[in-house]
């Protein structure tokens, strides 16, 4: 019985906060979070979803084939360097695509 109930504590709160097992996100930062949330939204938009994120084109990539570009200046050198100024960006931007 302990055992149960240990199980569900340590369970509950993933699903509370709508995690599931069938689509996780690894983010190492907040403006990964945003371009992932972001990406998910834009290809749900296009009914499919979301597969990666090409740093050196500055693009997300939907299962379907369909790309999306991210605002400018998200993208440096190929990468994304998460600056106060690039989470502003990209935080705006789901906010607008959000809506």
């Amino acid at each position: 019985m302990q055992l149960v109930v240990f199980a569900v504590v340590l369970i509950l709160p993933s699903f509370l906060s709508g995690e599931s097992s069938s689509h996780t996100t690894k983010a190492n930062n907040e403006c990964e979070i945003y371009i992932q949330e972001g990406g998910d939204l834009e290809c749900t938009r296009l009914k499919t979803k979301y597969k990666h994120f090409n740093s050196t084109a500055c693009t997300m990539l939907c299962e379907n084939g369909e790309q999306r570009q991210f605002p400018d200046g998200v993208c440096s050198g190929g990468e994304v360097v998460c600056t106060p100024e690039v989470n502003k960006t990209l935080h705006k931007w789901l906010s607008i695509i959000q809506q």
